[in-house]
This record gives structure tokens, C-alpha cells and sequence, in this order.
């Protein structure tokens, strides 16, 4: 009878932790949404003037002719072409990041409305287990039900590490993915600085291309995972840090661009990629320890439950 009981507590706790979940990811995406808002706005300003400024510089301006004269345009168009370039994948990032969020919205809602009645119902269910305790108020009872309550929170929070592991694995896999594309970039940039012609280059900017969509990807992986580790971050003892996270589509094209036209060999841009997968997998290996912790835990909380059941 306490065994049915509490797995039915269990199941209407699942769906309750669900739905506070939903309402606090509904709650950040909302704030995310207003930031990307403000963001677009910002990155919309500076790529208005960097455009302006490569027109300048390309047409038979004052200006473009005052670095014609002094033999310096072309170095300082590429400099701004650069600064319009970097912008501009900024720019159409953030226009990602901002149809992402709002699709993420209308997906929370629409799930929410299937948790209308759910406390009601949770209601319910813990006064007849409050009855049943009263009806059986013994030590050994007492001890099973506490038993039994530890075991519920416990498979509640290791499906909780579980799906933040899983988010986890999901970037890694991704990032994965880019380092392979600015990997193979690499190669053909190393061949195009050798006398590889046409092909090398268009090759390259091919990987280019990849990698900018892959990045799109990453990035919306990234919150994905940032909200799967605020969703534990309180119930285990993991000491998570993802402040770094935040502007990796940022800093990645501001690097990118300098390696593709300055053709460094794509490294700053690899590196910065390695060393966020390297973060990724240390906080995955964080997550794997403590869920193995927790089903330690939930084993000996079980044989606990078996031994009460048999005497």
C-alpha cells in the first residue's frame, strides 16, 4: 500500500518538477528575449556605421581619397571590411538566437497548459498518504515511508543530472563538430599560403561557411545546457561556472574573421573552440561523478526498503 501510494507520488512529483521547471525556463527565456532584443538593437548600430564606413572608404570620397594619397587604403578598407564582417555574423547571430528563444516560448507555454491542475491534484494524493500514515502509526511504518520519501527525491534529482548530462553531451558533440570544420579550414589555409590557388581558398571559405552555421548551433546548445545546470546547480555540490559561456558566438566571429582574412591559419579560433569543449567535458565528468554518487546513494536507500518489506 505505501509502495503504490508513493509511486503515485512520484509520478505527480515528476510532472510538478516539470512544471516549475517550465515556469522558471519560461521566466529566463523571457529575460533572454529582452537582452537579445537590446543586443540586436546595439549590434544593428554598429553595423549600420561599419557598412558606412567601407562605403566610404570604396567610394571617391574625401576620405577614401585622403588614404589613396597617403597609400594606405586598401590596408585600412580591409581593417574596416573586417570590423563589418565581424558585425555583421554578430548581427545575424543574434537574429538566431532570437527566433530560437521565441519558438522556446511558445513551446513552454503550450506545455504548461497541461499542468493546470496538478497542485490541486498533489493535494489530494498527500492527504490520503497522511490518512494511511495514521491509520499504521508504527515505528517500522514510519521507517519505510521515510525510506520511501528519500528514494523519490533521490530519482528525482538523478533525472535531473541525467538530462543535464545529456544537454552536456549534446554541446560537446557539437563543438566536436566545429573543431573538425576549423580543423579541416586549417589544413587548406596552410595549403592556400603555399601556392594552393583558387581551390584552396574556395575550400576554405567553404569550411568558413560550416563553421559559422555549426556555430549557430553551439550556441543555442550552450543555453540549452546553462539551463539544464541552473536547474541542479542548488541540489548538488557541483561547482559549476558558465559565466564563459555567455558571449562565445561574440568573441568566436570577432576572432574568426581576423584568421580568415588575415589567414593566420584559423589557431585563435580552434583554440578558443578546444578550450570551451575542454570546460564542457570538465562539467560533464563533474555530473557523471555525481550521478554515480546519487545511485549509490538510491541502491543503499533501496536494500534499506527491502529489508523493512520482508521483516
Amino acid at each position: 500500500m505505501f509502495e503504490d501510494i508513493n509511486d503515485r507520488i512520484f509520478k505527480l512529483r515528476e510532472k510538478m518538477n516539470r512544471k516549475q521547471k517550465l515556469e522558471s525556463m519560461l521566466e529566463q527565456a523571457k529575460t533572454e528575449l529582452e537582452m537579445q532584443k537590446n543586443r540586436k538593437d546595439e549590434l544593428n548600430k554598429i553595423l549600420n556605421k561599419e557598412e558606412k564606413d567601407v562605403k566610404k572608404l570604396e567610394s571617391l570620397s574625401i576620405t577614401g581619397l585622403f588614404y589613396s594619397i597617403l597609400g594606405s587604403k586598401e590596408e585600412q578598407l580591409d581593417k574596416e571590411r573586417q570590423e563589418y564582417l565581424a558585425a555583421k555574423l554578430k548581427y545575424d547571430e543574434c537574429l538566431n538566437s532570437l527566433s530560437d528563444i521565441e519558438t522556446e516560448i511558445i513551446n513552454y507555454r503550450e506545455e504548461l497548459r497541461k499542468y493546470i491542475d496538478l497542485d490541486e491534484e498533489y493535494k489530494k494524493l498527500l492527504k490520503e498518504k497522511q490518512e494511511l500514515i495514521l491509520g499504521k502509526n508504527d515505528e517500522k511504518s514510519q521507517m519505510l515511508i521515510a525510506n520511501l520519501d528519500k528514494a523519490t527525491d533521490l530519482e528525482l534529482d538523478i533525472k535531473e543530472v541525467k538530462e543535464a548530462k545529456n544537454a552536456g553531451n549534446n554541446l560537446h558533440s557539437a563543438l566536436s563538430q566545429l573543431i573538425e570544420t576549423l580543423e579541416s579550414a586549417k589544413s587548406w589555409g596552410t595549403w592556400d599560403l603555399f601556392g594552393g590557388g583558387i581551390i584552396a581558398t574556395a575550400a576554405k571559405h567553404s569550411k568558413i561557411d560550416e563553421a559559422k552555421e555549426q556555430v549557430y548551433n553551439v550556441q543555442s546548445l550552450i543555453r540549452a545546457f546553462e539551463k539544464e545546470l541552473s536547474d541542479i546547480e542548488m541540489s548538488t555540490d557541483i561547482d559549476i561556472n558558465i559565466s564563459s559561456f555567455d558571449t562565445f558566438a561574440d568573441y568566436f566571429f570577432d576572432g574568426l574573421i581576423f584568421d580568415w582574412i588575415v589567414q593566420s591559419k584559423i589557431n585563435d579560433s580552434l583554440d578558443r573552440v578546444i578550450n570551451l569543449d575542454r570546460k564542457v567535458e570538465k562539467l560533464i565528468n563533474l555530473l557523471i561523478n555525481d550521478l554515480y554518487k546519487l545511485e549509490n546513494k538510491l541502491e543503499t536507500v533501496k536494500e534499506s526498503i527491502d529489508r523493512l518489506m520482508e521483516e
